[in-house]
């Protein structure tokens, strides 16, 4: 029998939702077993698996798969055979756009759905709504950073918590914010400089000395391209972590504010 060991932070990203919902269904349906594990309390679990992404689906106690998982997927997996999956790469483009500005709260993340994930309507949000509105309300937030509109649409944004509340094996302290997510990469416009620099010029007035955050070195996942973050002024601390199927050396990156 296939097993599967879903570990999701959450509802950080709205396809930690989406993904158990869909593994209970496949679940139920095929017979796997599968057992799910919320990181958010557990950071000796997150630190014994080296997880740097909100999600990771493990098959067998082997293969490791991060982000959305497919049906297509898991029979693959359940043959013991890794699925083919074309690594996540865009070459970022310099053309900085600055539209309009809105604090990312319970309210607005509804509007990132069509970037976070298009395949699905706004009520992809709602668990994401619930733990924006926790993390906010326990370390009296007002927002979780900002999010980047042209023509009324949400193009990009920049999303952090305080380092303290992070599963990931990262240093944490109180003077320490940490970005869960800069987006959107796009090769032809920058999207994403014009929030991350008002959530840094925030997050100093709200007392935080330095931003750390997970790079990649070439694909976005789970942010990146690495060269990007280094040309904001970026210091790379090394690789933390390579996953095998994404293609992804994750470097743990810092900018003091």
């Amino acid at each position: 029998m296939l097993r599967i060991d879903f570990y999701y932070w959450g509802d950080q990203c709205p396809h930690n939702a989406i993904n158990r919902d869909k593994l209970k269904a496949i679940g139920k349906d095929k017979g796997y077993d599968i057992l799910f594990h919320d990181i958010s309390r557990d950071f000796d679990l997150a630190g014994e698996l080296n997880i740097y992404s909100p999600n990771l689906t493990v098959f067998n106690r082997e293969f490791r798969w991060n982000g959305p998982v497919s049906l297509k997927a898991i029979e693959v997996f359940e043959k013991g055979s890794l699925p083919e999956r074309a690594p996540y790469i865009i070459d970022m483009s310099e053309n900085i756009v600055k539209g309009d500005l809105k604090p990312l709260t319970e309210e607005t993340v509804f509007d990132t759905y069509n970037r976070c994930a298009p395949s699905f309507a706004k009520q992809c949000c709602h668990s994401k709504a619930g733990w924006i509105r926790e993390v906010r309300e326990k370390n009296d937030l007002k927002n979780l950073g900002f999010l980047h509109y042209l023509n009324g649409e949400c193009v990009g944004g920049a999303e952090f918590v305080p380092s303290v509340i992070v599963p990931y094996p990262i240093p944490r302290d109180e003077g320490t914010a940490f970005l869960t997510c800069a987006f959107h990469s796009d090769p032809r416009l920058d999207y994403k400089s014009y929030p991350l620099e008002k959530l840094e010029e925030d997050l100093k007035v709200l007392g935080y000395k330095e931003l750390i955050a997970i790079a990649s070195e070439e694909v976005v996942f789970p942010n990146g391209p690495l060269k990007w973050f280094l040309k904001q002024g970026y210091a790379d601390l090394g690789q933390v972590c390579y996953e095998q199927t994404e293609e992804a050396r994750m470097h743990l990156i810092k900018k003091q504010l």
